[in-house]
């Protein structure tokens, strides 16, 4: 008897071998999945199981904790850290899987507030870059220039506390910690050169730690985007983002990581240094990821054809009036595709200046064919009527997923790209005083 008594008390102590992640999911009509993120994709850990009415559960081993998701696709999914908590509570609608609440998780509540904490700083960092451009006299910018120290201050002493809270909350707040130049100019000569240099200062890629943070992709997203964005060539911009990767070892969890997000973020902002490190993403992983490298492979060449004499890829997409209309069907003119969308406020804003050129060059070989990025059929016809956009107009109805705009690299709108008559891109995010400089080049007035 005594024997039973200790085997029952053995079995009541034992810690649970199991996560478990309860779902309460209203409306989801497509298959939910667990997910993880490995920089050239996310790829599915198993499935979610259906339990009832909008119910569902994930089973998975106790583990390293380490950041999974749960969703229906890449844009309607939310992050979780899995593996150390015994059950997780996940409630919401499944139109909005992203904002759905985590319940009975301490480690995911403080994830949540140490991600507020992160995003209030940097909010305050931008304020402060703001009042300092704003002002004239050494003393107002040494006012400022004292404000931004208090704010180092603050960002330390979070990362502080969050290297005691959790083993993986230090290394998030590191790179997320990117201290002022104004307060730390030593050694170099320029607020540039102490961005490409510092942006990582207080990170050690060498912990296997980075191999495992999707924060590792963002903010190299982030660092390759604004040295793409601030006037230097190529060339430089190569080199700052090798010196920034140079202690990651490639082929690795954070190598990958890294070099995905440089990829994603000189892509977003059209850079010429895309094409480079596309490429050093293939060779280093074309037998490691083949999958991937193809990915990657396939970017290249659409960015080569949206290029200034790259061949505009030809597409097919229904009218207001439910008619296929092609780009092709526009040969012979020189042609603007306009991507843009009825709830879009600086397309909405940009659209008296389209519609001016139009009127100018409508009659003398130029067309318009507008894209849109709406999911409402009635506020693209009404946006279309109110804003005097007489020229041909196509969409899916697909919003951010149409498929142009997919075929086309769209991430941002109003975007447009300018095409020959002859099908070939003459020029890319032409606006306003830039457009009409353009036409006015091309039909020589």
């Amino acid at each position: 008897m005594s024997s039973i008594w200790i085997l029952c008390l053995f079995t009541l102590a034992a810690p649970a071998q199991e996560v478990v992640v309860e779902v309460n999911l209203a409306g989801c009509q497509e298959p939910l999945a667990l997910l993880k993120f490995d920089g050239s994709k996310f790829y599915p850990v198993q499935s979610v199981e259906k339990t009832g009415e909008d119910q569902y559960q994930v089973r998975l081993p106790k583990q390293e904790t380490s950041f999974f998701y749960i969703g229906t696709s890449r844009s309607n999914m939310i992050p979780l850290l899995l593996g150390e908590e015994d059950t997780i509570r996940l409630s919401g609608s499944c139109l909005k899987i992203r904002t759905a609440a985590v319940g009975d998780s301490p480690l995911n509540t403080n994830y949540q507030e140490l991600k507020t904490e992160i995003n209030a700083l940097k909010q305050e960092g931008a304020g402060l870059i703001r009042r300092y451009q704003s002002k004239r006299d050494s003393a107002g910018k040494a006012a400022v220039v004292a404000d931004m120290e208090a704010l180092d201050e603050k960002k330390l002493a979070l990362l502080a506390r969050a290297e005691k809270q959790h083993p993986l909350f230090g290394p998030i707040v590191r790179l997320n910690t990117y201290l002022s130049y104004h307060n730390h100019p030593e050694g170099y000569g320029n607020e540039i050169e102490y961005f490409a240099n510092e942006f990582f200062g207080l990170v050690d890629f060498s912990q296997p730690v980075y191999g495992q943070l999707p924060w590792t992709f963002e903010k190299f997203q982030e660092y390759a985007t604004t040295l793409a964005s601030i006037g230097i060539n190529a060339e430089r911009q190569q080199q700052f983002i090798e010196g920034a990767m140079s202690g990651i070892a490639p082929g690795s969890p954070a190598h990958k990581l890294a070099l995905s997000g440089v990829v994603a973020g000189l892509k977003q902002r059209n850079s010429q240094s895309f094409a480079h490190f596309a490429q050093a993403f293939i060779d280093v992983y074309k037998e490691k990821d083949p999958d991937a490298a193809a990915s990657m492979y396939a970017e290249i060449e659409q960015v080569k054809n949206l290029m200034k004499g790259g061949s505009a890829p030809d597409f097919s997409q229904n009218s207001p009036e439910g008619e296929p209309l092609s780009l092709s069907d526009f040969r012979g003119k020189v042609v603007l595709l306009d991507f843009w969308a009825s709830w879009c406020g600086p397309c909405r804003r940009e659209n008296p200046n389209v519609v001016k050129v139009y009127e100018k060059y409508k009659d003398k070989g130029f067309e318009i064919l507008g894209i849109s990025l709406d999911r409402d059929r009635d506020k693209w016809l009404a946006a279309i009527e109110a804003d005097g956009l007489t020229w041909p107009h196509v969409s899916d109805l697909k919003g951010w997923q149409n498929e142009v705009a997919q075929l086309y690299g769209v991430r941002s709108i109003p975007h447009t790209v300018l095409v020959d008559a002859e099908g070939s891109v003459i020029a890319n995010k032409l606006r306003a005083e830039a457009l009409e400089i353009k036409l006015a080049e091309i039909f020589g007035e």
